[in-house]
């Protein structure tokens, strides 16, 4: 699947779902076989591979709530000896709790590969210079935004970081992209809210920065604001297509949780594909148990059969809808659209703690943190 990430996004929906629940199903009797824990909890539910086979089907596995991983006990979770765990991605929301995800070698490849190979076959970089509005892994090794969207420097000529200290520097981030014009394909990679930082900075000095019309704006991490409300991603889109002077069809979002081996990358039609190695069900709200129809908002919940660490089923805090066929892009399969956040459910992601700190670090220093004027509220 992801050495042939193009051919099994075009699979038909009865070769797709065949091929998705065989990886599945494997990966779900290992971890039934080497994990303890995690075993008790699927014979309290009366499933066993066999189960699963015999028709259950991919719904019949237990689920992991997302909140497991921020316990202290949360090494139960581990399938392989904590000695091997070679990856440790957290994050972080507005309880300071983290939530960590540990990966074996064999896990850090599969989904190293797999991030690329999706990379690749949306976005098909391979040079150009790069803006990340975003920490870098060097400041935090750790964050899983960070390392995610790192990952694109190896497809890139060149790449900057304008978020140094949690300080955000406008001013270099600009100069760096205008030091690039016509001399290689500039992108932009970064959380929402930065990027919409950049917006408000070039409306506010009254400054022209134009893009390539090939160039992109890729973002990660969520569209809640941590002071209160939410970005309009279709305003966002056209703010940015207004700013930047690139068709709206490449500025691209992607949703995903660390907990997780799935990235949701948006296509030109601005659909998040969710990959062919994991499977979206969307769960009842009062009833996570049962399943919901395709286009019935409900939990999500994700399965993947990349990660040999731990049972990467995991039912998130995150309510959305899916909903399966034929994109007008070409690609096949299951897509997933994110709503909100789960009632009662901390709000909780790498960006959102960034901002924080942001902020934070922007009233220390006496600045005005981020509220538009009004230039930029009519460039909404």
């Amino acid at each position: 699947m992801i050495f042939g990430l193009e051919r099994a996004s075009r699979l038909s929906d009865p070769e797709r779902r065949e091929a998705t629940a065989r990886a599945i199903s494997q990966m779900f009797a290992f971890h039934y076989e080497h994990n303890g824990f995690y075993r008790g909890l699927c014979e309290e539910a009366g499933v066993d591979p066999r189960t699963v086979r015999a028709g259950a089907g991919l719904a019949a596995i237990p689920l992991l709530p997302v909140r497991l991983f921020k316990q202290s006990g949360a090494h139960l979770l581990l399938s392989r000896p904590l000695g091997e765990v070679e990856l440790e991605i957290r994050s972080t929301g507005t309880s300071g709790v983290p939530s960590v995800a540990r990966r074996d070698s064999q896990t850090t490849t599969a989904v190293a590969l797999a991030l690329m190979a999706q990379f690749r076959e949306f976005f098909s970089i391979s040079g150009g210079a790069g803006l990340f509005l975003c920490p870098s892994p060097a400041e935090n090794p750790e964050m899983g935004l960070a390392k995610v969207l790192n990952l694109f420097c190896g497809l890139l000529d060149r790449s900057h970081y304008a978020l140094r200290g949690y300080s955000f520097r406008a001013d270099e981030a600009v100069q760096f992209l205008s030091d690039e014009q016509g001399s290689s394909l500039r992108h932009v990679f970064g959380a929402p809210f930065l990027v919409n930082r950049l917006l408000d900075h070039l409306i506010e000095s009254g400054s022209e920065l134009r893009l390539d019309q090939d160039s992109l704006v890729v973002t990660l991490g969520g569209w809640k604001r941590y002071a209160g409300g939410t970005i309009d991603e279709r305003r966002f889109r056209t703010k940015v297509s207004r700013c930047l002077g690139i068709p709206q069809a490449n500025i691209r979002d992607m949703y995903g949780l660390i907990e997780s081996d799935m990235l949701a990358i948006e296509c030109t039609h601005h659909n998040k594909h969710v990959p062919p190695w994991c499977h979206l069900s969307v769960r009842d709200l009062a009833d996570p148990s049962k399943e919901v129809p395709d286009e019935v908002r409900g939990v999500i919940a994700v399965l993947s059969g990349l990660n040999t660490s731990y049972p990467a089923f995991v039912l998130t805090e995150d309510v959305g809808t899916r909903r399966e066929g034929e994109c007008g892009c070409g690609r096949r399969g299951q897509m997933v659209t994110f709503s909100r956040r789960l009632e009662g459910a901390e709000a909780g992601c790498c960006a959102l703690n960034v901002e924080r700190q942001v902020d934070a670090l922007a009233a220390r220093a006496g600045e005005v943190a981020v509220e538009p004027g009004p230039r930029a509220a009519r460039a909404r």
